[in-house]
């Protein structure tokens, strides 16, 4: 029988206070792992991509967006006020739908940093911040809901898709972080 205990603990003075500690019973063995959240898990999939290896098969068929790459994709392009979003880049010379697609990142950052409830905007929040026409702004969002990069959440607000939270890291943002600041 296999199990997985979370066992809660008490800082101790060699440990930092962010330290947790996993216990793991299998197959009559027991590990126990102790470290930040992030060792932590990494240690715990290299265990069972061991112990079960189609684990390590499926976790590179399932595509997934990791939260620090995200945040570290931002810096020195978007950031957080008192006010909400900035925009640090002149974002004149981008496509309607690159434009969107930043704005749409800068409310997944702002969620992420516990500064917005939601990570969707509405379709005026987004004429409003881009500057664009209503018209054109929702035909490139369903543009981008075809592309499957954003995805309509309820009655007119969207949000970016795994895929295109993806396409923002992997080739937007290191091309806007070449654009000029504001």
């Amino acid at each position: 029988m296999s199990g997985l205990e979370i066992v809660e603990r008490k800082p101790s003075t060699a440990e930092p206070s962010s330290a947790i500690e996993v216990t793991v019973k299998h197959s009559g063995m027991e590990n126990r792992i102790i470290g930040s959240p992030e060792s932590v898990l990494r240690e715990l999939i290299s265990y069972f991509s061991k112990i079960y290896p189609s684990i390590e098969l499926v976790s590179r068929l399932v595509l997934s967006v990791d939260s620090a790459e995200f945040l570290q994709s931002c810096p020195g392009i978007l950031a957080t006020s008192p006010e909400g979003l900035v925009v640090l880049k002149n974002l004149e010379g981008l496509k309607d739908k690159e434009l969107l697609m930043v704005h749409l990142a800068g409310s997944r950052l702002l969620h992420q940093l516990a500064r917005r409830e939601s990570d969707t905007l509405s379709l005026d929040e987004i004429t409003k911040t881009t500057g664009r026409s209503t018209g054109t702004v929702a035909g490139r969002l369903s543009e981008l809901c075809n592309e499957q990069l954003v995805e309509r959440v309820g009655k007119g607000s969207y949000r970016l898709t795994t895929m295109g939270t993806r396409v923002i890291m992997k080739d937007l943002m290191p091309r806007v972080s070449q654009l000029p600041d504001r």
